[in-house]
């Protein structure tokens, strides 16, 4: 079984893995499926904004996404993102040494617990995490160490670099980071606008045009087909036009549009 890192299984409920306390995640295309539509979804749930089960907070009604209206609390600013915003400053100046330090601070962090058993004794929950995994019964446990025994269903690894051997090298391990650790939490338009259209356009146009990440959206998303190229004017959001007639004094304006607006 190949290793992979933690934040996987802390970020995405995938098939066959306990998700948090609600069980096993099935991806299937009967009605038990935990994706009501695997082929336009794709076999991922989200895992962050989930409550825990046993937390007593889901909403039980007001609409097929209960999630909609939970209570999970949201960070604003993370520690582990501003560690790697200076880990990413230092890069850029030549401070490899200082960004290595940052980078493994957030890894190591990352690499003291992993998705345990969750198990709960109740026949829809219980049953099935204790059929698959019978190591699991009577483990409540959320977060476990990440060699934990208990955990079959993955091999969990995350180890701190040993060195930034270069700037290109160091650049790349920090928005690889970046991705990995603030996965689902709305930050990954921002850094690759914020790291040019070199970086942003193969990866954002890939997704929607070419089956970058291994399938062509469109095929299973039909409104995507009509998605516009991501060009250097993306890298600017539009001003708005009530702002730059607001903005004249002694008839000029004082605001220009950005580029290709």
């Amino acid at each position: 079984m190949s290793a992979v890192d933690p934040r996987l299984d802390w970020t995405v409920g995938r098939h066959g893995v306990p998700y948090k306390d609600w069980g096993t995640v099935k991806v299937t295309s009967g009605s038990d499926s935990w994706v009501r539509d695997v082929g336009n979804g794709g076999p991922y749930s989200p895992k962050k904004n989930a409550h825990e089960a046993a937390s007593g907070s889901e909403q039980v009604a007001g609409g097929w996404a209960p999630t909609q209206q939970n209570s999970v609390r949201i960070h604003l600013f993370r520690y582990a993102d501003l560690l790697l915003l200076l880990a990413e400053a230092q890069v850029e100046q030549g401070d490899l040494a200082g960004a290595l330090v940052n980078v493994n601070l957030v890894r190591a962090r990352a690499g003291v617990t992993a998705q345990g058993c969750g198990f709960r004794s109740d026949a829809t929950i219980g049953s099935p995490v204790q059929t698959s995994y019978p190591q699991c019964a009577n483990d409540a446990r959320i977060a476990v160490p990440i060699n934990d025994p208990k955990i079959t269903w993955a091999t969990y690894r995350v180890n701190p670099y040993p060195a930034f051997p270069s700037q290109a090298y160091a650049r790349e391990a920090v928005r690889t980071e970046r991705r990995v650790e603030l996965a689902m939490e709305g930050q990954r338009f921002f850094d690759l606008r914020r790291w040019g259209l070199a970086y942003a356009a193969p990866i954002l146009n890939g997704y929607t045009k070419t089956g970058i990440g291994g399938r062509a959206e469109p095929t299973f998303v039909a409104y995507k087909a009509s998605a516009e190229d991501f060009t250097s004017r993306h890298l600017l959001y539009p001003l708005p036009n009530l702002q730059i007639t607001l903005s004249k004094v002694n008839g000029q304006n004082r605001l220009t549009q950005n580029p290709g607006w």
